[in-house]
């Protein structure tokens, strides 16, 4: 996939299809002349098929040449079935079927609409005796033709102070952001623009907003235990609840059915939990632990909790008849900082800090018989992902097929389901600069990091491997990054006091076949 930024730093232009000022220029020979189109064009048919995609990429003159000539096609043709060596059309139809059936199907359902397209018609001519012909140009006409993946720096949000945080609401309306100028902002989007709504006030410096599930409701997280829970009414938004805690806020979230929402203070040996009652927020429920409590988390049918602590254990909870009871305990020894559930339920990571462990942990849920011959269920430890510094950040994709973490070793790893078991599809790397942050796109086909080298990265899933596929630079520190409900818009946040808003923009190529 050819990727051309149109954001602030523009890849170097290529050479252009003219010929070179030979006067200007400096060889080795002087004597050295340009070949004609007809030679190049010959030379490049003998060339392998990444070798003619590198020359594609790499020159412009050259691009027109091969499109226009179907040199990919041709190359791809001749790599992927003369060169099988077989002398039977049958049991060469055979061989493209079951590669197909087996690979190429699935990337290109992965790869776009237009390549569902393709695996959609040639579904249809399976038997066909010219299936393999079919096959082996029907890709090169797609890559060709594919769609051309651009960036555009869409608004630049700004406070009188750093921006710490920003969050989409879910339904994609609106755009809260924080800073230490005691203050939340709320931007609408409206004519395609983004523009300033309100401003929400605290008396100090603000920590992060998080919306509700219906978007109707957004709570703000001050320094000093202050948490403010405002109502859209009408047009307007509303100041509704406050809760006072006697420390600082690390962790605050509605749960997915909007009737909860959990507090973590920082130091504080509990989780508070408070429910929706009469239009009212009430403390309904302490979740204990023996030191302080790091996190809390729902599970996406908002029936149970997920708690960790620096007492090295991880306790789920779990909502029934109206009660909270805790049902799982896991003991990781070290401190664990985190913990998410997969969107289904069946999975969870917890992530551990200790002497030189940081790890990320991938539980299951199984069903187990115990020694009464009666089936129980518990947490079985799947997989462990490795890293060399902290892990600040995991995230899974909607679709639960895959799961990210962000660590400060200066690396994003993305695992995924095969066979059963969780395995390192690939990392993506920041120059040893600490990431911050990793969050997947609705679509769980892009994902967004964060680093404090002054880059975000947009990386894509293509024919089933992920890709760097957008790189994205700040004046300073990227410290957050996520991607809203649109698949293709996502925001970064900055310590350059702003946080930026992007889209991702696909433009058709000219039709070359």
């Amino acid at each position: 996939m050819q990727v051309t930024p149109s954001g602030e730093r523009p890849f170097p232009t290529p050479p252009t299809p003219n010929a070179p000022d030979l006067e200007s220029a400096t060889f080795a020979n002087r004597d050295t002349v340009v070949l004609p189109d007809e030679m190049v064009i010959r030379i490049l048919m003998y060339l392998g098929t990444t070798d003619i995609a590198v020359c594609r990429s790499v020159n412009r003159h050259w691009q027109t040449l091969i499109d226009t000539h179907h040199l990919l096609a041709r190359s791809f043709y001749r790599d992927c079935h003369l060169t099988q060596r077989i002398n039977s059309l049958a049991a060469q139809r055979n061989l493209a079927v079951e590669r197909y059936h087996s690979h190429i199907r699935g990337w290109l359902t992965d790869f776009s609409d237009r390549g569902k397209e393709t695996a959609e018609q040639l579904d249809n001519i399976l038997k066909d005796k010219h299936f393999p012909e079919e096959l082996f140009f029907s890709i090169p006409k797609l890559l060709l033709n594919s769609n051309e993946l651009t960036y555009q720096n869409i608004a630049a949000i700004g406070h009188l102070g750093v921006v710490k945080d920003a969050s989409f609401s879910p339904d994609g309306k609106y755009l809260a952001t924080v800073s230490n100028d005691n203050a939340a902002k709320l931007w609408w989007h409206v004519d395609g623009q983004w523009r300033e709504k309100v401003t929400l006030r605290h008396s100090a410096r603000v920590l992060s907003a998080n919306f509700s599930p219906d978007s109707k409701l957004l709570m703000t997280a001050s320094v000093g235990g202050i948490c403010k829970i405002w109502r859209l009414e009408g047009n307007q938004w509303q100041e509704k609840f406050t809760i006072q805690h006697s420390l600082t806020t690390v962790d605050e979230s509605f749960s997915p059915d909007g009737k909860h929402l959990v507090i973590v203070s920082d130091g504080d040996s509990a989780a508070k939990l408070w429910e929706l009652e009469g239009g009212q927020w009430r403390e309904k429920v302490t979740f204990g632990h023996c030191a302080c409590v790091m996190s809390a988390s729902f599970s996406s049918d908002a029936k149970n909790l997920v708690t960790t602590s620096a007492d090295g254990v991880v306790k789920i909870w779990k909502f029934d008849d109206g009660q909270w009871e805790e049902k799982f305990t896991i003991d990781h020894r070290v401190c664990v900082t985190n913990a998410r559930f997969s969107p289904d339920g069946k999975h969870l990571v917890t992530v551990t800090f200790g002497d030189r462990i940081h790890n990320a942990i991938l539980w299951e849920l199984v069903d187990v018989q115990s020694q009464e011959n009666v089936t129980i269920q518990r947490w079985q430890e799947n997989a462990t992902i490795q890293h060399s510094d902290i892990v600040r950040n995991v995230h899974f994709s909607l679709d639960g097929k895959h799961f990210a973490t962000a660590s400060y070793d200066g690396s994003v790893k993305i695992c995924g389901l095969e066979g059963g078991k969780w395995q390192e599809k690939a990392t993506i790397r920041h120059s040893h600069h600490r990431v911050a942050n990793v969050s997947f796109s609705r679509n769980s086909k892009f994902l967004v990091t964060a680093s404090h080298g002054c880059i975000a990265k947009i990386c894509g899933l293509v024919g089933g491997q992920w890709q760097e596929i957008v790189t994205i630079e700040h004046s300073r520190e990227v410290t957050n990054a996520s991607f809203g409900r649109d698949d293709y818009q996502f925001v970064t946040v900055s310590s350059d006091d702003t946080a930026k808003v992007w889209v991702l923009k696909q433009k058709e190529n000219d039709d070359n076949s």
